[in-house]
């Protein structure tokens, strides 16, 4: 989808206020990997407490899907929010505090400067008695100005009381809510912090994520409030370190324990991202901790399973922490799986100012990983950033090309094109090379993988329909094939010259929605009877429709929620 596909006001009209709100979030927590990218259909991965697999499309109709328990009602969850967000192109403001928004009524803060003194504490004592956040803020600050603490143990009682007893298991509906609650105490920690109690906030926010960790096995996370939970905590916790400058060794004992033990990803290579507040001493006290532990699983037959890969992940933050790449290496020799692994160690390398050495990985990184194109382009961007600093645009452009000849996809023609220096050139090229594979009778996609690839036909067909050659595209499907969402990708871009052409189409889209057995399949179904409807009888043939919709009502009689969304049409 071209940017723009998506506009902010249509994505607050398909999702409910709260779902918005929290897909704005998502969005701007980087959550959203885009995995197929197409004109009319976007394929993603949503990362809360688990993955949730998510598709939009925008032909015939807007129409999505998302693997959560609310997309599979139907619902536009916060899931498609953040993807629809991700691919919109429209520059989103972070969510603001209400406080922080401006407001219309009367200058309150002019106002309260010209109370005296004791107003202003009795309005303070009066809200404070029934906000416990406020009173506690406050209470904060006088023992801070007094040189006194906390008292930490009626804190880590509200702690607990917030995240409720692991025998009480919290149900998907009232997981908002309890995640809400914990949130609260979260900012009020917060506002303990900027009160000078520092020091104290650093234990307690250590005892929530115990807590939040343990919660795991009690609450049903399916929309990743827990994600939300631990990365709070973990950012809380940083600040509250960096202001107390707690003891380096005995940090690090703590950091290496909670990050070796937990299920949530609080301190995920704590080594590195606390490498200000830890220092030599604290580094050099958590390599030895974690070190031991390292070579004792690094050889484990899976390499995934949790000592193993809880002690490899430490290791690879000390290894960023102390900044050395060689020490990097050592450590993600044992796990070159993934083409991040290439990158990062390139980057290291880079930062290091050994960039020879960045390059032979960087190369390494996509020779072994050929047949995993859509994972990639970050090692050809960076490739190709070190070679156009050299002034080597030509081998910049090449690599995109190479990209391209590999695996050819509308995303790498479309890189292929930002790059080149002769885009009109490099189109024609690409259009010619995908001809040319198909009248050669190549129509395998490289990797069989549906949602990852696409075969030579329905690229060629995707990148016509990307540069608004809309005959050219159906000729080509005409002639070669294309899966079944470029077709309706076509359908939707000709129907209104060639309503004839489209309705084929759409009927071959209601029998496979109908086929999926669920409400919201019988809702798109009916939605697309609608419009074959309408371009039956722009085509002058309302006979057409009429003989498909008797098929439909005939073979599909006994599906009594796709019978009563006709019915409710009163076609007959």
């Amino acid at each position: 989808m071209t940017p723009g596909a998506w506009t902010r006001p249509e994505i607050e009209r398909l999702a409910d206020p709260r779902s918005f709100m929290r897909g704005l979030v998502y969005h701007h927590q980087s959550r959203v990997e885009i995995e197929a990218h197409g004109s009319d259909v976007v394929t993603a991965t949503v990362r809360g407490s688990m993955p949730y697999r998510v598709e939009l499309h925008r032909a015939p109709e807007i129409a999505w899907s998302c693997s959560c328990p609310v997309g599979e009602d139907g619902d536009f969850c916060k899931h498609c929010v953040a993807v629809a967000l991700q691919v919109s192109g429209d520059e989103l403001e972070r969510p603001v505090p209400r406080r922080a928004r401006p407001g219309n009524g009367p200058d309150v803060g002019k106002y309260l400067s010209g109370l005296g003194s004791d107003e202003l504490v009795d309005l303070l004592l009066d809200q404070a008695e029934s906000d416990w956040r406020l009173r506690e803020r406050l209470t904060a600050r006088a023992i801070a100005s007094g040189g006194g603490s906390l008292n930490v143990r009626t804190w880590k009682k509200r702690i607990d009381a917030v995240f409720g007893d692991s025998r009480d298991f919290v149900p998907y509906a009232e997981a908002g809510g309890w995640a809400q609650d914990i949130f609260e105490v979260i900012d009020a920690l917060g506002d303990l912090v900027d009160a000078g109690q520092a020091a104290a906030v650093v234990g307690l926010v250590e005892h929530a994520h115990r807590r939040a960790d343990a919660a795991v096995q009690y609450v049903d996370d399916s929309d990743g409030w827990l994600t939300d939970i631990s990365g709070r905590l973990g950012e809380l916790h940083l600040r509250a370190c960096e202001q107390a400058e707690p003891d380096p060794v005995e940090l690090a004992g703590r950091l290496s324990e909670l990050e070796m033990t937990s299920e949530l990803d609080t301190f995920h290579r704590a080594a590195a991202t606390y490498a200000g507040v830890l220092g030599a001493q604290g580094i050099a006290t958590y390599r030895k901790i974690v070190e031991p532990k390292w070579k004792a699983t690094r050889k484990a037959k899976d390499p995934y399973l949790q000592k193993a890969f809880r002690a490899r992940e430490a290791m690879i933050g000390i290894a960023q922490a102390g900044g050395n790449p060689d020490d990097l290496i050592a450590v993600r020799g044992d796990d070159l799986r993934t083409p991040d692994a290439y990158l990062e160690i390139a980057g290291a390398l880079t930062a290091a100012g050994r960039r020879a050495e960045a390059l032979d990985w960087a190369y390494r990184g996509l020779a072994t990983f050929a047949d995993r194109h859509w994972q990639t382009p970050p090692l050809r961007e960076f490739l190709a950033a070190q070679l156009r600093a050299d002034g080597d645009d030509t081998g910049a452009e090449a690599l995109w090309w190479e990209g391209f000849e590999r695996h050819p996809s509308l995303d790498s023609y479309r890189k292929l094109l930002a790059e080149s220096a002769d885009p009109d050139s490099s189109r024609d090229q690409a259009i010619a090379l995908l001809r040319a594979r198909l009248d050669a009778g190549d129509t395998d996609a490289p990797t069989r993988n549906p949602l990852l690839d696409r075969g030579p036909a329905t690229v060629l067909v995707e990148i016509l329909l990307y540069d608004g050659q809309i005959d050219e595209a159906w000729a080509a499907a005409s002639a070669y094939d294309c899966d079944e969402r470029t077709w309706m990708s076509l359908a939707r871009t000709r129907e209104e010259t060639h309503p004839l052409d489209a309705i084929p189409i759409y009927e071959r889209a209601v029998a496979a929605q109908i086929d999926t057995k669920k409400n919201g399949g019988y809702r798109a179904a009916v939605d697309l009877l609608t419009r074959i409807r309408t371009l039956a009888d722009k085509a002058g043939q309302p006979e057409r429709f009429a003989q498909l919709l008797a098929s439909v009502t005939a073979e599909h009689a006994r599906k009594r929620n796709l019978m009563a969304l006709i019915d409710k049409k009163r076609w007959t």
